[in-house]
C-alpha cells in the first residue's frame, strides 16, 4: 500500500497502510504520515471553524470527497485496482509462457482476456518482474 500511495499518490491506500500499520504496530513512512495529516487538519481546521460559530463551516460528503481527492484530482481506489491487476495480468503472462507460449503470443492473449493494450501488459510485466523467478508452487498458488 506504501508502494501504491507513492507511486499513484492513491489515498486510499495511505490510509490503508495506516490502518494496517496501527494494527501490526509497524513503523510508517514519512509520506503517509503526511497524508494522514493533511487529511486531519483539513477536516478539523473546518470542525474548529464550526465550533466557534462559523454557520457555513460543514463536514458533508462533498466536502470530504474534495479534501479526500488525491494531487491529480482523481478519486481515491483507482491505483490499488490497477495495482492488483498488473500484478494479475503479470501473473497470467507468466502462466502461459510456463506453458510454452512465446511472450509475444503471451503478451497477446492477455491483452484479448483483459481487454487492455500491449502496452499496459508490457508495463505489468516490468513493474513485477519478480513474478519471473517464482517457483511452480508459489505461482501455482496465486
Amino acid at each position: 500500500m506504501v508502494e501504491i500511495f507513492e507511486r499513484e499518490g492513491d489515498v486510499s491506500a495511505a490510509w490503508r497502510a495506516f490502518s494496517l500499520a496501527r494494527k501490526y504496530g509497524c513503523e510508517l513512512p514519512e509520506s503517509i504520515n503526511s497524508e494522514i495529516d493533511r487529511f486531519a487538519e483539513a477536516v478539523g481546521a473546518i470542525a474548529e471553524r464550526a465550533h466557534q460559530g462559523d454557520h457555513k463551516a460543514t463536514i458533508d460528503n462533498e466536502t470530504v470527497g474534495k479534501i479526500w481527492k488525491n494531487h491529480k484530482n482523481r478519486d481515491s481506489g483507482g491505483a490499488a485496482f490497477r495495482a492488483r491487476r498488473d500484478y494479475d495480468i503479470a501473473v497470467a503472462v507468466e502462466r502461459l509462457r510456463r506453458a510454452g507460449s512465446s511472450a509475444s503470443h503471451a503478451v497477446t492473449i492477455i491483452c484479448k482476456r483483459h481487454g487492455v493494450s500491449k502496452t499496459t501488459v508490457q508495463d505489468a510485466m516490468k513493474l513485477h518482474a519478480d513474478i519471473r523467478y517464482m517457483g511452480t508452487d508459489e505461482l501455482d498458488a496465486l
